[in-house]
C-alpha cells in the first residue's frame, strides 16, 4: 500500500465520520435543548407547587404544636377531674360516717319527741277526763 492510498483511506474515514457525526451532533444539540426547555417548564411548575408546599408543612407543624398543647391540657383536666374525684369520693364517705350518726340522732330526737307527745296527749287526755267525771 502506498501513502497516497493509505492517505485516501484516512480521507475516506474522516469523510464518513464527519457524515454520521455531524447528525449525532446535531441531534444531541437538539435532545440537550428539548431538556433544557423540559427542565425549565418543570422548574417554573415546580417553584409554585413546593412554596405552596413549605406553606403547608408549616401550618401543619402549627396544628401540630397547638394539638399537642390540647392534649397536655386535656391531660391536666382530667388529672384535675381524678383528683377531684377523690375528693368527692373523701368527702363523701366522711358525710356517710357523720350523716349515718346524724340519722341515728335525729330518729333518736324524733322518737323521743313522740313518745313525749304520746305521753303528754295520754296525760292531757286523763286530767280531762278527771275534770268532767
Amino acid at each position: 500500500m502506498s501513502v497516497e492510498q493509505l492517505v485516501l483511506i484516512i480521507v475516506l474515514i474522516i469523510a464518513v465520520l464527519t457524515a454520521f457525526l455531524i447528525p449525532a451532533i446535531l441531534q444531541i444539540k437538539k435532545t440537550a435543548k428539548s431538556a433544557e426547555d423540559f427542565m425549565k417548564a418543570t422548574q417554573e411548575s415546580l417553584n409554585p407547587l413546593l412554596s405552596e408546599l413549605r406553606q403547608t408543612i408549616e401550618k401543619t407543624n402549627r396544628a401540630a404544636e397547638g394539638v399537642e398543647e390540647s392534649v397536655r391540657n386535656v391531660q391536666r383536666l382530667t388529672k384535675s377531674v381524678g383528683e377531684t374525684g377523690a375528693l368527692v369520693e373523701e368527702v363523701n364517705n366522711l358525710l356517710r360516717q357523720t350523716g349515718l350518726s346524724c340519722a341515728v340522732k335525729t330518729a333518736s330526737i324524733g322518737v323521743g319527741v313522740k313518745t313525749a307527745i304520746s305521753v303528754l296527749a295520754k296525760g292531757l287526755i286523763k286530767k280531762g277526763g278527771e275534770k268532767d267525771e
